[in-house]
């Protein structure tokens, strides 16, 4: 099949899931068992490490909640959204969700999530999540995700290839001109890549645009960018991938935002753009010594860095047990005992009390995740305060879809950056 008619069927199955989900959605997988016991369905994505802390998390919860059985699931991003959207869609939806911006602002827009907020200050405690990151769960001045922690964005780094290349990160950081020539010099110094190719991610490209004083997508439900911008900025890592400082079109392609699938953790490239939430996910799998580094940028008010969260829960508005959803959602997010298990595997607890506790008694990978956040707090700046609209999540896969057709060469970027601009505005017009 040609990128072209998976583009064109992705796009048919889009088009019937919206009326699915527009529709009447009748209730959620979740039963009662017997004795009066409560199954409550709750799925998320990530690595093997999350995976390992959430388990955990929920078996202590199921203990000290004898009344409630929790079915969990997992896996990767893409066969998470694939999945739980054809699960919403047939009215079978967990009733714990977590959600990311695009997929919160598609699923709220498309009224799959309960509104929280009558919650809020009962069973469930927000009052010691700062506002910055409960602003990003809200829409028309309702509570309809709560963030499940706080992260920022990070370069992670091979220091052992960065060291053989006499490349070390500059004191302030470093300028978009000093990490492209310094990345093509680890390339060729070690005859792997200086960078994996952040051209494939709608978040960097996002991450750039801040640092220009735009964004994605405006707080009317706009897009906050133009084809010249996209257009800059591919060609900003075409002429990188000519000189090996970024990773190949072969390595690139197979990028997902996993480890599992990291260019940086297959040795093929020396650093890789990601959040800092994924970094005990890094330390965890890589054979080799990691180091983090703030994103590049030009000007220091305006790093393109950000404290948002980087994932959000939600609770299905057709659960057939939403206070036990919202129970378990609440656990996670303010109990003591879940921050310790679940420590930095979602980075730094969204409850400040939770953080303090967890950062202060982190010991290896978790401090890591703690030590960066501190260490660059002064380089983020506020995140986008308003929802992502309906079809940002179908721009998020449509920009790595077209990226594919410019780095393996069929398509120019110029062609790439119009269609991406195009198609993003049909999305958001559905």
């Amino acid at each position: 099949m040609t990128s072209r008619t998976a583009r064109r069927g992705a796009r048919i199955l889009a088009g019937v899931v919206s009326v699915a989900l527009a529709g009447v959605l009748s209730g959620c997988g979740s039963s009662s068992g017997s004795g009066g016991t409560q199954t409550v369905r709750f799925v998320w994505w990530g690595n093997q490490d999350r995976a390992d802390a959430t388990t955990k998390a929920v078996a202590l919860f199921e203990k000290k909640n004898p009344g409630i059985r929790v079915q969990t699931e997992f896996s990767g991003y893409a066969a998470y959204v694939q999945k739980l959207t054809t699960q919403v869609a047939g009215g079978a939806a967990p009733d714990l969700i977590q959600l990311d911006r695009p997929t919160f602002g598609e699923y709220q827009h498309r009224h799959v999530l309960a509104d929280l907020s009558r919650y809020t200050g009962s069973t469930l405690r927000v009052d010691k999540i700062p506002a910055n990151l409960l602003a990003g769960g809200k829409a028309d001045g309702k509570q309809y995700a709560v963030p499940a922690g706080q992260t920022t964005q990070m370069l992670v780094y091979d220091q052992d290839l960065f060291d053989k290349a006499g490349v070390r990160v500059p004191e302030n950081g470093w300028t978009w001109e000093q990490f492209a020539k310094d990345m093509q010099k680890v390339g060729a110094a070690t005859g792997v890549a200086g960078t994996t190719d952040f051209g494939w991610a709608v978040d960097w490209f996002d991450s750039w645009l801040h640092g220009r004083g735009k964004q994605l997508y405006t707080a009317d439900g706009k897009l906050g960018f133009t084809a010249a911008d996209l257009e800059q900025f591919w060609n900003t890592t075409a002429a990188l991938r000519t000189k090996k400082g970024v990773s190949a079109p072969e390595a690139t392609t197979k990028m997902d935002g996993s480890t599992q699938n990291s260019a940086l953790v297959l040795k093929q490239a020396a650093s890789e753009m990601n959040y800092d939430s994924n970094l005990t996910s890094y330390l965890s799998s890589y054979k080799g010594t990691l180091k983090t580094a703030p994103l590049p940028g030009d000007d220091a008010a305006h790093s393109g860095m950000a404290a948002l969260p980087p994932v959000y829960f939600g609770v299905a508005q057709h659960s057939a047990h939403k206070d036990a959803a919202v129970k378990l959602l609440d656990f996670l997010v303010n109990d003591p005992e879940a921050g310790a298990v679940l420590g930095a595997t979602r980075g730094v607890p969204a409850n400040s009390e939770v953080r303090a506790q967890v950062c202060g008694a982190a010991t290896g990978d978790d401090k890591a995740v703690c030590d960066y956040e501190q260490r660059v707090q002064q380089r983020m700046g506020p995140a986008d305060t308003w929802q992502w609209p309906s079809g940002s999540s179908a721009v998020k896969t449509d920009f790595q879809q077209v990226y594919d057709d410019v780095i393996f060469g069929r398509t120019s970027v110029s062609a790439g950056a119009e269609r991406v601009v195009e198609n993003a505005q049909q999305a958001l017009e559905q």
